[in-house]
């Protein structure tokens, strides 16, 4: 089986479902035999959220199944061929307005779907959102449809979106991190201001409150990250930004609300003026 691609909690690899005979993209998790049975509830606990993503929207990649043997978990699901919007950046560089506008709509779209049915995503960043077919698309040009990968780090919520108890658990990746999420008890608001995060990312492929390169934050004491995200401004600098659109950089804006109450939420975002706008540049 050809390797995909190489995470932090296991290997990506390509198989062909016996049964069918699709292409399948497969997860391997190798065991810890010192945590096996937390490992095993963690990795189980991922599928059920998976599986119930998969029932609430169409733009989730889709969950086939889980197995395990005596070394490994594998975690199967559809196979998109395009990769990840990370991957995107670092080989072809940023969108185009217009590019932007389909991806954007395609995760506003899986963020709705998700918070009315009470799931909290908890990982949204380029590299979790995949293309399902490779771009451009000989088929379509206009072609950017996108799946969203990775569910571990996913949460039920109790109550409506602006009313159910708060998130405690600590997770998500670093940089992405909403500021309610530092001070520690946080809500669905906060998948928002990760989307807000990516879509500023992709436009430029820097982080909102820096100038330093991605790669130089990496690096960085956490401490100092934590605090840029709780009270450095939104940065539209560099020659990225010459020409783009008011319309996003507000809606940019309304997704980078320190304040969770007053951040936009999928729904808002989804009715914003810059979507008007894009339909001039490609059809959303």
């Amino acid at each position: 089986m050809p390797s995909v691609s190489q995470g932090a909690s296991g290997t990506v690899v390509s198989a062909v479902d016996r049964v069918t005979g699709h292409e399948v993209a497969v997860k391997v998790v190798a065991k810890h035999w010192n945590a096996s049975r937390h490992q095993r509830s963690a990795l189980h606990r991922e599928a059920a959220l998976w599986r119930r993503a998969c029932n609430a929207t169409r733009q989730a990649g889709q969950f086939i199944a889980i197995e395990e043997d005596a070394n490994n978990y594998y975690i199967v699901s559809e196979k998109c061929h395009g990769g990840s919007l990370q991957q995107l950046l670092d080989t072809r560089g940023v969108l185009t307005e217009g590019e932007l506008s389909q991806v954007a709509w395609c995760v506003l779209t899986f963020l709705s779907d998700m918070h009315k049915s009470s799931i909290y995503y908890g990982d949204m960043k380029p590299g979790n959102v995949i293309l399902k077919d490779i771009y451009p698309c000989n088929s379509d040009p206009g072609c950017l449809a996108v799946r969203v990968i990775d569910f571990g780090c996913s949460q039920l919520v109790s109550g409506a979106q602006d009313s159910g108890a708060p998130l405690r658990a600590m997770a998500g990746s670093p940089l992405f991190l909403a500021p309610e999420i530092l001070s520690g008890a946080y809500g669905l608001p906060a998948d928002m201001w990760a989307f807000g995060v990516t879509l500023y990312m992709l436009v430029c492929n820097r982080m909102p409150f820096w100038l330093e390169p991605i790669s130089a934050l990496e690096s960085s004491d956490i401490e100092a990250i934590n605090l840029a995200i709780r009270y450095n401004p939104v940065l539209f600098a560099g020659a990225q930004w010459r020409g783009v659109s008011e319309d996003l950089k507000d809606l940019i804006c309304g997704l980078l609300e320190k304040d969770p109450a007053r951040r936009l939420t999928a729904e808002q975002a989804m009715q914003h003026a810059w979507f008007t706008s894009a339909r001039d540049m490609c059809l959303v």
